[in-house]
């Protein structure tokens, strides 16, 4: 065989190589879960307690709860793609010390729970976790998703009738995300899209999305992209300067925003 068609033989091997391992390989690219597991008591939250749904497939679904004021909304937290619900408490122990009652939902895998992430699971889990509050006796719940969250946020919503959607440092889809990226091949192998925005342009209830310029890793184009899709009456965009992603959410840069958005649903309640 000549030289040549040996260099090329070697080149697609490669190339199938590659692929082959971004596709199996994925979700450990994808997700960064902290197997360790954190109880609430560790937190500094006071008010949350761990209560335990079952999934429709019989997979154990772990929830941190804080029981809220019933007069006003509460909320479904879904957070980022890294750490457990433990590392996001914090900030939103803003929330349950305004008297919302917050539920955050782990992920399968995360924190020692069972099972692997994917779109129409993690979709379902949280539809399980917006009953469980739905049977609580809030008068409104909104969904709150940050980063990787917000696409389990804005998923949920063709599920169940959220009556708000907040959306924090969000992307458009996983696969445009992806394709922002310098790395060949990744968009092609993605076993899941999340596309938010096939959501989001559905959703006519009441939607806060923040962003910011310097957020280097999801790029603030997408939530633009998101707004204007939204056929939201009441939808608000905030695109801030400073913050970084990882500071939008845990310097607590999105909070004012959010609690003036749920005081807005609180006063249409009464």
């Amino acid at each position: 065989m000549k030289k040549w068609l040996k260099r090329i033989l070697w080149v697609c091997i490669g190339i199938l190589a590659y692929v082959g391992a971004l596709y199996l390989l994925q979700d450990h690219l994808l997700f960064f879960p902290d197997i360790r597991y954190v109880p609430p008591q560790e937190t500094g939250v006071e008010k949350f307690r761990e209560i335990s749904l079952v999934a429709d497939d019989g997979n154990p679904i772990r929830a941190w709860y804080a029981v809220g004021d019933k007069t006003k909304p509460a909320v479904l937290f879904l957070h980022g793609n890294a750490g457990q619900i433990a590392t996001f408490a914090g900030q939103l122990d803003v929330l349950v010390q305004a008297g919302y009652g917050v539920l955050a939902m782990e992920y399968r895998s995360f924190a020692r729970v069972p099972g692997s992430i994917r779109q129409d699971v993690i979709f379902a889990d949280a539809a399980k976790s917006f009953d469980f509050l739905q049977e609580q006796g809030y008068p409104k719940i909104v969904v709150y998703g940050y980063s990787f969250g917000a696409a389990f946020a804005s998923g949920l919503t063709s599920l169940r009738p959220a009556d708000g959607l907040i959306l924090t440092a969000p992307f458009y889809s996983l696969k445009r995300e992806v394709g922002d990226k310098p790395v060949p091949f990744a968009k092609q192998v993605l076993r899941d899209e999340y596309p938010s925005y096939r959501y989001v342009e559905k959703f006519t209830q009441p939607l806060l999305i923040i962003t910011s310029k310097n957020d280097r890793l999801i790029s603030w184009q997408h939530a633009q992209d998101l707004f204007k899709l939204s056929p939201s009456a009441q939808k608000e965009i905030f695109v801030l300067e400073g913050p970084t992603h990882n500071s939008l959410y845990f310097e607590g840069s999105n909070l004012p925003y959010i609690l003036k958005f749920l005081a807005n649903l609180e006063t249409s309640v009464k």
